[in-house]
């Protein structure tokens, strides 16, 4: 008699994947290790014998059938999410449901406006935006829980069952308090990177992308003299001690306007944020979600071109 396949089954098996270890996955689900490992054969029983790992020194490595079970485990379960919430929809009477990740800056400042102006004309529609970090938005995609996402990110790969499209370049302004220079003035890259900036913290996407791009126009590091994890407090601090912040364009613009921060010229300092949209390949937008979905990448696509000071 066969065993059983469960949804159960593949969620403790893609957690063994992720922690590469079934004691951290036991501990994770607070359940016995040796329960884990029942539920690792039990899987590999219902396909043959298979084995899906093999132990290289204190980790699990997937062996090449797992590869391909894994990939095949995904689609099942973001599969059951998104079906589990288009019925909840239904049950609930919700005409429609849309779930939206946004990296912070985008998330916080970019699609709120689009999303807020569609549900004042659908008011029955339940939208939720989520915030995350960009590699969190990616695996929310990815495992069903969001519909689909727009983040900050730089050149790496995405996970395979993901699509991705570049919706724009976003210009970034260097700007300063209004005690340190006054707006509109001209500085050379190499006195640009002596001041003293607000950072964003090390290891992230928009991190990673300043990096580069820097890279590509000077050896010079940048000198921070602290970081924040929101563009508020960057801005603020700023203003307040006369210190420097390299941000996208629709971060400070009203800043700007309103004299809180002060642009710079600054020849050869041509910086962007690269923002893209993501979805998963295997995803059936329902026409609520489309409709969304379509709504942001027209209005978020192409060249986002600013005026300098």
């Amino acid at each position: 008699m066969d065993v059983p396949l469960t949804l159960r089954r593949l969620e403790v098996f893609r957690l063994v994947v992720d922690e590469r270890s079934v004691t951290r996955a036991a501990r994770i689900l607070r359940i016995a290790q040796p329960a884990v490992s029942s539920q690792i054969k039990a899987l590999e029983s219902w396909l043959g014998g298979a084995k899906m790992f093999v132990r290289t020194g204190n980790r699990l490595t997937l062996t090449e059938a797992g590869h391909r079970v894994d990939v095949w485990a995904r689609q099942v379960l973001a599969g059951a999410a998104e079906v589990r919430r288009d019925v909840e929809d239904l049950e609930t009477g919700v005409a429609g449901s849309v779930a939206i990740a946004g990296s912070m800056s985008v998330g916080s400042y970019l699609l709120p406006p689009l999303l807020a102006d569609f549900v004042r004309e659908r008011p029955q529609v339940d939208l939720n935006l989520c915030v995350l970090p960009p590699d969190e938005a990616l695996q929310a995609v990815e495992s069903g829980e969001v519909d689909f996402a727009v983040i900050s990110w730089d050149e790496r790969d995405v996970p395979e069952g993901v699509s991705t499209a570049l919706l724009r370049h976003e210009p970034m302004s260097l700007c300063v308090g209004p005690s340190l220079l006054p707006a509109g003035a001209s500085i050379s890259l190499d006195d640009a990177l002596d001041l003293p900036f607000v950072g964003v913290p090390r290891a992230g996407s928009p991190e990673r992308q300043l990096h580069h791009q820097l890279r590509q126009l000077s050896d010079k590091e940048p000198r921070f003299v602290v970081r924040f994890g929101h563009a508020e407090p960057m801005k603020r601090e700023a203003s307040r001690h006369g210190w420097a912040i390299l941000m996208p364009h629709y971060l400070v613009e009203t800043d700007i306007a309103e004299g809180r921060l002060h642009q710079l010229r600054v020849d050869g300092l041509d910086l962007s944020e690269r923002i893209i949209l993501v979805w998963r390949k295997a995803k059936s937008f329902a026409p609520t979600q489309k409709a969304v979905f379509d709504l942001v990448r027209s209005q978020l696509s192409g060249p986002s071109v600013h005026p300098g000071p």
